[in-house]
């Protein structure tokens, strides 16, 4: 019987090993732990961008103003502005894996966190970031779309809309604890 995170291969549970599954490092995270670790959720349009070096040279940070369209949680502005890391300063250009890419004039949809003081980050990295595109029916599809496990109903269903997403959100945010 082989094992990976206290599950045998066959999906039964070993009795002697703790009840976590494993967590692929590399996996986007799940939609439930975006909205949980997220202060504001929204969806807009990506009006301008601006890098700029920190104080001390050494890293260079992207600060991107969104005007949104849709609010799921936080997000009162009529402008969102939140920082990534990289960007293009002059001739030097700094990449960082893993960090959502934006552009001026797209549409996304960002879970955003924030510290007193600071302009909030995306969280979950990429996955934070979702492009958005009006689709064949008018719909603002989310691309990639969000799978969502119903363990009760032994299904995945796939929130493939923002208002697939607006549907949904009511019951995740009241089983994620407050911000």
């Amino acid at each position: 019987m082989v094992l990976w995170g206290g599950v045998a291969a066959s999906g039964q549970q070993d009795p002697n090993r703790p009840s976590e599954r494993f967590r692929d490092p590399y996996a986007w995270p799940p939609l439930e732990e975006l909205v949980e670790q997220a202060d504001t959720i929204v969806a807009g349009e990506v009006v301008d961008m601006r890098s700029a070096y920190t104080s001390d040279r050494r890293e260079i940070f992207t600060t991107v103003t969104l005007r949104p369209d849709r609010r799921f949680r936080g997000g009162g502005r009529s402008l969102i502005r939140f920082r990534v890391p990289g960007g293009t300063v002059g001739d030097t250009r700094m990449l960082v894996t893993h960090t959502p890419v934006f552009a001026v004039g797209e549409r996304a949809l960002v879970f955003l966190s924030g510290e007193s003081g600071r302009l909030p980050r995306v969280v979950g990295g990429e996955a934070g970031k979702r492009h958005l595109r009006v689709g064949e029916d008018g719909a603002m599809m989310i691309l990639p779309s969000f799978a969502l496990p119903d363990v009760s109903a032994g299904i995945t269903r796939t929130l493939n809309t923002l208002d697939d997403l607006a549907s949904e959100l009511p019951r995740l945010l009241v089983d994620a604890p407050s911000r």
